[in-house]
């Protein structure tokens, strides 16, 4: 049994040494394939494959960031909607309790009460849900 063990370790090694004889036979004749068609270097399907690699790892760091950013965008704004809610009651237990009346939001004060009230669902808009599916490479 053991012996069938190190034959099929041996066949593995040397069909991953196949592979990676191809990979760079490969690589030499599209090198060499650019270079006779006078074609640039980025043509090269090669150099392609390698700027691709290199885009995607910076496109799932750009989604990881992205993630973050909102993250934190929407804990900011439930600590803000908290906050002004917390304020909005405590006027009103004011009012209530000394009988004294506050004046009616300005347009301006009644338009950020609307923005901090719809900020939530543009935020979950903006960002995409499978913003951590891109980042983890899973597309």
């Amino acid at each position: 049994m053991e012996t069938t063990v190190d034959k099929l370790e041996a066949m593995f090694l040397k069909s991953e040494a196949d592979l990676e004889y191809i990979e760079k036979r490969l690589r030499l004749d599209f090198i060499n394939s650019t270079a006779e068609s006078g074609s640039p270097a980025e043509e090269n399907p090669a150099v392609m494959l390698e700027n691709l690699t290199v885009i995607k790892a910076k496109h799932a760091e750009l989604c990881s960031q992205v993630k973050e950013i909102a993250a934190a965008q929407k804990e900011s704004m439930d600590s803000i909607r908290n906050n002004l809610g917390s304020v909005m009651k405590l006027i009103q237990d004011l009012q209530q309790t000394t009988d004294v009346e506050v004046q009616p939001l300005t347009e301006s004060e009644q338009q950020s009460a609307d923005l901090l009230a719809s900020a939530d669902s543009q935020t979950t808009r903006e960002v995409p849900p499978d913003a951590a599916a891109l980042a983890n490479g899973s597309h």
